[in-house]
């Protein structure tokens, strides 16, 4: 009789202990949470004002001379609002220098003292770059990186502390700081193969991504875990899910992880329905495989966004709101601003080094046939360089506009129209550039042949579609979405 009620006492006690449990996981009031991603924050013991900051300046569209004090100024506007947590999803650092990481941890520590815990993740810049450098005097140095570990013990109090499942392949990691959700950091960086010129090689950087086969069964084994102790999974990560622009793994393979499909399958089949993500500097949200994939726009680069991530009481599901910084009257937004709206030679320049290995074997193909033709191939673009010109003198504001639209997110379908005229508008400038004679026929051979495939492309970056134009096109919206984290899906 005695066992019989030992027995009956401990299955009470057991069932007592797991309702105790069930409910303290969710607390009676809703849980803030907000996020931000691509800080690029250049500490400023690291440059002067001299030329080669100035430089830096001038040439490059992220706000880097400026990372500081928008750092400073993005801390007292998430003191203000109060959230448990901030998440930052990669690309901490200008280019990974030691310093920068150092003194982004004084700017997390302000927050640690006011209530906010703040979790990391690192970006393609922050680890092992070979271009960490400090921008003093005339001409740019080299400065110490940091490695793996490194990274790790700078932000052991932010992600990468006691409390956190660490995978041994990666700096992945799951934590659990709200009771009843895990927090799912997944490393899809590729800093293990950088080499570093001061090592005695030439620099090698990677700034695409993919999740080792290693550090994939982990998660699904994490995953596994949390699904049994009945928890809800949110994920972050810096490089892309999802294509948020149709083509985007083919166009800008760069940007989302490579083995997408195989991450994607495995964080749907665990039951993840939602990851941040960064990396292309835009604002935007997309849905596919029952996962959204919520892209914060750079803390470096007009217009700056911040996420708000609400869990509702029963974590049945996460709203969010988004917050853009783009005041006219701010002196460091309206210089960021005119550095997108300059943005256009940049731009042509990407463009034109990812297609010129493709573009120039056909246009050699289509130069002999022109010859034979008796016409005048002298001002055909002979390389790259040659391209990036052409491009940013034709197609400059069409660039600018678009990049001004994607970046701030919540794109306006009207917008669209002008500017894929002033696109096709652009290319025939180009063709006249080029050729004297005949060249109202070679437009309109190469719009007839070439816009087909750029406009599906233009229309969902520009009208926020995925898949436009096929019978499974879909939007989802950009600022303000809930999502469903009991199955899975977005309202």
């Amino acid at each position: 009789m005695k066992h019989i009620l030992f027995t009956a006492c401990c299955l009470l006690l057991a069932m007592a202990s797991r309702a105790a449990n069930a409910t303290s996981m969710q607390s009676n009031e809703p849980c803030k949470m907000m996020v931000i991603s691509d800080i690029h924050l250049l500490a400023p013991s690291l440059y002067d004002d001299g030329n080669a900051a100035r430089q830096l300046d001038k040439n490059d569209m992220k706000m880097v001379i400026q990372s500081d004090y928008i750092m400073h100024s993005l801390v007292d506007e998430i003191i203000k609002a109060e959230p448990k947590l901030l998440l930052i999803t990669g690309d901490l650092t200008f280019n990974g220098e030691r310093a920068s990481h150092e003194r982004l941890v004084e700017h997390l520590q302000r927050l640690e003292q006011a209530g906010v815990r703040t979790l990391v993740i690192p970006g393609n810049h922050d680890i092992m770059c070979p271009y960490s450098k400090q921008y003093k005097g005339d001409e740019p140095l080299a400065v110490p990186s940091v490695t793996r570990e490194e990274f790790a013990q700078i932000y052991s109090r932010f992600g990468y502390g006691n409390d956190s499942q660490r995978d041994p392949n990666s700096l992945s990691y799951t934590c659990e700081p709200v009771p009843g959700i895990v927090l799912l950091a997944i490393d899809s960086n590729r800093y293990d193969e950088n080499q570093l010129s001061a090592h005695g090689s030439a620099a090698v950087y990677h700034s695409d991504g993919a999740v080792k086969p290693e550090t994939l069964d982990w998660i699904e084994t994490q995953l596994g875990k949390a699904k049994i102790e009945d928890k809800r999974v949110i994920a972050m990560m810096h490089h892309h899910l999802l294509e948020h622009i149709d083509g985007e793994a083919r166009l800008l393979p760069n940007y989302i992880v490579a083995n997408h499909g195989d991450v994607a399958q495995v964080l749907s089949d665990g039951g993840v329905s939602v990851v941040f993500t960064g990396h292309l500097h835009i604002t935007d949200a997309v849905t596919s495989s029952g996962i959204v994939d919520v892209a914060t726009g750079s803390a470096s680069t007009y217009p700056i966004a911040v996420r708000t991530a609400t869990l509702a009481p029963s974590h049945s599901s996460l709203s969010i709101e988004t917050r853009i910084f783009d005041s006219p009257d701010n002196c460091v937004l309206s210089q960021g601003r005119a550095k997108v709206e300059n943005c256009a030679p940049a731009l042509a320049g990407i463009i034109s080094r990812r297609l010129w290995p493709r573009i120039e074997p056909r246009l050699k193909q289509y130069e002999s046939l022109l010859v034979d033709e008796g016409v005048d191939t002298s001002r055909l673009p002979r390389n790259a360089s040659d391209a990036t010109a052409l491009i940013t003198k034709h197609l400059s504001q069409p660039l600018a506009q678009s990049m001004m639209i994607v970046s701030r997110g919540d794109e306006d379908p009207a917008q669209a129209p002008a500017i894929v005229e002033a696109v096709k508008q652009g290319v025939r400038g180009m063709v006249a550039d080029v050729f004297s004679e005949g060249a109202d026929e070679l437009a309109d051979f190469l719009l007839q042949n070439f816009m087909p495939r750029v406009e599906p492309v233009l229309h969902s970056a520009l009208e926020d579609l995925n898949q436009a134009g096929t019978p499974q096109q879909s939007s989802t919206h950009d600022h303000k979405l809930v999502i469903d984290l009991c199955t899975t899906g977005c309202q």
